[in-house]
């Protein structure tokens, strides 16, 4: 009886032990779920670690960048399971670059070696057609490409176009290998891209969806070599689709007109202050893109944005201010243009005239650098302005003195500024709010700003209207109801003893119509920049 009793104990013991070994075996979906996971989030190394073979993430990472894959959705099936293997069954759901989406079927073999499960890598998993040697590859082969367009529908991108407008547009050239990095597995060397400009940044709108085919091929092997070829699918294209600009060809006429016989590098950018669009970007001589990249201290002109300041301090367009010969500020000396001075004017006249010593006496006793830097980021300063093409930010960096201070009031010390950005300036002014400018206006621009309120734009018109009526740019030949400022801005370095070349500046407006002059070492704003501005009006 003892014995028995023995007996039985053991087999308990042995059979619960068959009981707990069956129960801890590993699980073929214990490896196969986390692989199929780690193919929908693009980790190929955690794959690698759950599959034989020595090159299954250098295959995945292969058909990746072959095919452009820039989403996948791995489904999985439902497994079954042998003695040694198990199989699972799964559709591809593919999103490629220029190309759209690509699904398939296939299988993920699994086997038990070593007391664990492995995905059984070979090629097939990848895709059922592949063979040892052999990975996924597309061809392309590109529809009609969109056209670049003026506000009123004609095209811009023509061989005929101005200079300046190729600026903005770009021209269509062919990739190189360089460019195939950026441009993805769509495109091979030779095929049309954009160079520059709209062209460029709205590649993909332009140039559609090409139609691609996804075949095997072998590992190695050029297109060039021939042989037999497996296509898999073959993807319908898009032909491109037009890009609208804000451009006014009337517009754009009359500014270039109006700079076409200088002799210095000039620009000019006509922006509409009702809703931002730039109507007109002209530069002489060509090449470079000045109206919209270019970088310039604004010198005077910047004054519109100093006096709102001064305005929102407390200071009336009515009141006086003390122009003399010079004012020192910090321990540093300032002086008017011409060594002018003028006694005892109005706020409106101390602005006709650009009176730097009435400006920068008021700056330092009202204003610190927060107010000054908050009016400047009003106007746009220290923001990225979103056009469609890469264009400067305008940048207003904190004065750290009151002598910096100053020196920032009147346009000078470390401001950078564009002919695009302080076109916008004046464009506040006639609308009441400062507006981010636009040049692409389909597809919209996403994330535009909203606008600025501009609290004392009556007040500044009116002093804006004095510039023109009996300030510095009277002899200008302005007609019609023009409202503006002058600029002259010092830069580089100057010998002791002698002046600084200037910058000539005039920002401006009439009616809904907005726009700066530059001209580089052009010197007096008043009897250089204004007039080009008349002429630009006269134009149209």
């Amino acid at each position: 009886m003892i014995g028995l009793v023995c007996g039985l104990v053991v087999l308990a013991l042995v059979g619960g032990g068959v009981s707990w070994y069956v129960l801890t075996l590993p699980k073929p979906e214990e490896t196969a779920t986390p692989y199929v996971e780690a193919w929908n989030s693009g980790d190929y190394a955690a794959m690698a670690a759950l599959a034989t073979g020595a090159d299954v993430e250098e295959s995945y990472t292969r058909v990746s960048e072959n095919l452009g894959i820039e989403q996948i959705s791995v489904e999985a099936g439902t497994l079954t399971e042998g003695d040694d293997t198990a199989t699972l069954p799964f559709t591809a759901h593919l999103t490629l670059r220029n190309a759209g989406e690509w699904s398939y079927e296939g299988e993920i073999p699994l086997v038990y070696v070593d007391g664990d499960w492995k995905v059984d890598f070979s090629p097939a998993v990848i895709h059922p057609d592949l063979g040892d040697d052999q990975t996924l590859v597309r061809t392309n082969e590109w529809g009609e490409r969109g056209h670049i367009l003026a506000a009123d529908g004609t095209r811009l991108d023509t061989d005929q176009a101005s200079g300046s407008i190729k600026m903005l547009t770009g021209e269509v050239g062919t990739a190189t290998a360089e460019d195939l990095e950026e441009l993805g597995p769509a495109y091979a060397e030779g095929d049309p891209t954009g160079k520059g400009g709209i062209q460029q940044s709205y590649e993909e709108r332009l140039a559609g969806k090409a139609t691609t085919t996804i075949k095997v091929a072998e590992i190695g092997q050029d297109d060039s070599d021939g042989g037999e070829e497996t296509v898999l699918a073959s993807l319908g294209g898009e032909d491109g689709q037009d890009v609208t600009t804000s451009i006014d060809p009337a517009v754009q006429s009359a500014a270039a007109q109006a700079i076409i016989d200088q002799d210095k590098p000039t620009a000019l950018v006509a922006v509409r202050p009702s809703t931002g669009e730039i109507l007109a970007a002209a530069n002489v001589p060509g090449g470079y893109n000045r109206a919209i990249e270019g970088q310039y201290p604004p010198g005077s002109a910047f004054k519109i944005i100093s006096y709102e300041a001064l305005l929102d301090s407390g200071l009336s367009s009515t009141d006086t201010m003390e122009c003399p010969k010079t004012a020192e500020v910090g321990g540093w000396p300032f002086k008017n243009a011409g060594d002018a001075e003028y006694g005892t004017q109005s706020v409106t006249e101390a602005f006709a005239t650009s009176c730097n010593t009435a400006l920068v006496q008021e700056v330092a006793e009202r204003l610190d650098a927060q107010s000054l830097t908050a009016a400047a980021e009003e106007f746009g300063m220290n923001s990225e302005m979103s056009i469609g093409i890469p264009s400067l930010t305008p940048s207003f960096p904190t004065p750290d003195s009151t002598t910096l201070l100053a020196a920032s009031s009147i346009g000078q010390g470390q401001i950078l500024t564009s002919p695009l950005h302080m076109a916008t300036v004046p464009a506040a002014v006639a609308d009441g709010s400062w507006r981010s400018p636009v040049l692409v206006t389909d597809p919209a621009i996403p994330d535009r700003p909203e606008p600025h309120p501009i609290g004392n734009a009556e007040a500044l018109r009116t002093m804006m209207r004095a510039v023109i009526t009996e300030g510095t740019a009277e002899d200008a030949g302005f007609t019609g109801e023009v409202y503006g400022k002058t600029g002259s801005a010092e830069f580089g370095t100057a010998e002791e003893g002698e002046e600084l070349e200037t910058h000539a500046w005039f920002v401006g407006y009439e009616g809904d119509l907005a726009f700066a002059v530059v001209v580089e070492g052009g010197g007096g704003g008043g009897s250089v920049a204004a007039p080009i501005g008349a002429d630009f009006l006269g134009a149209l």
